[in-house]
């Protein structure tokens, strides 16, 4: 493997190429991919790998009460080993894919951990991968796999909906559909969700921070796993707000005080742009 990736990229410098690796532990993770120079590893010249460990976080964080190490907890500390990677940001991120539970059958069905789901594979580091039928909320457990693999609603003259349409979607689907194409479109067209640097903060009663920046721009992602609203100080953080006062609110175009505080609606993720 290790040859042909490397005569690939040879050829094709920027090619893009990653390997699935259903592994446990975010150190065995990284033994398959690409090893810094003058470090043991497999060599394998492997840019990236499908990141199960930050999946694992991911539903943890979405599914366990807030905790040391527990919840969103598990997020900071399993994006804390990243310095083991050469380069992290060439893992490939997901909340479910062909051989697991869909995300929103995981999540009981909860639009509201469902977005906060969505919004943090948007918008932390790697390269995000989205499952066909989530942007419509496409449910069933892995029991057999084939039970999430179901053929996407419509498209065919026979189908007795089409879910390609937004006339064919119900009130909620098409409340998903819109949150994931509104995300989406604005990490496209902004380079700091794609290359910016990630700064996280150790999360606390169950409010996780972290921002992507650059020398142009930066994005605060504020997620608040509790079931009450939460009130935040912002001082802690103005290493990275750098003394702004108001940020804009990416999902809703307002503008926000963040002099001293935030408060940040239960279950939520509060995405802000300087």
């Amino acid at each position: 493997m290790a040859d042909l990736n490397a005569a690939i990229l040879k050829e094709y410098p920027d090619f893009g190429i990653f390997g699935e690796t259903w592994v446990h532990g975010v150190p065995i993770q990284s033994f398959f991919t690409e090893s810094k120079p003058g470090e043991p590893g497999s060599d394998s010249k492997l840019p990236g790998v499908t990141d199960f460990q930050l999946y694992y976080a991911i539903n943890d964080a979405l599914t366990q009460p807030f905790g040391w190490t527990e919840g969103v907890a598990r997020l900071y500390y399993t994006l804390a080993k990243d310095y083991v990677y050469k380069d992290p940001f060439q893992n490939v991120i997901f909340l479910d894919n062909h051989d697991l539970s869909r995300f929103y059958s995981m999540v009981k069905e909860d639009p509201d951990r469902f977005k906060m789901g969505i919004a943090f594979l948007l918008t932390t580091r790697g390269i995000p991968m989205i499952y066909y039928g989530t942007e419509i909320l496409m449910k069933n457990f892995a029991d057999p796999d084939g039970k999430v693999r179901n053929d996407f609603p419509g498209g065919w003259p026979t189908d007795p909906v089409n879910k390609f349409e937004a006339a064919g979607r119900t009130e909620q689907e098409q409340e998903a559909f819109e949150y994931i194409r509104q995300l989406a479109r604005y990490r496209q067209n902004n380079l700091v969700l794609q290359t910016g640097r990630l700064m996280q903060f150790v999360p606390e009663k169950g409010v996780y921070v972290y921002f992507r920046y650059n020398d142009q721009q930066t994005v605060m992602v504020v997620m608040n796993s509790q079931e009450k609203a939460m009130t935040i100080r912002t001082d802690r953080f103005r290493e990275r707000i750098q003394g702004a006062k108001t940020a804009e609110n990416i999902i809703t175009g307002e503008s926000l005080d963040i002099g001293k505080k935030i408060t940040i609606p239960p279950l939520s993720v509060l995405l802000l742009e300087f």
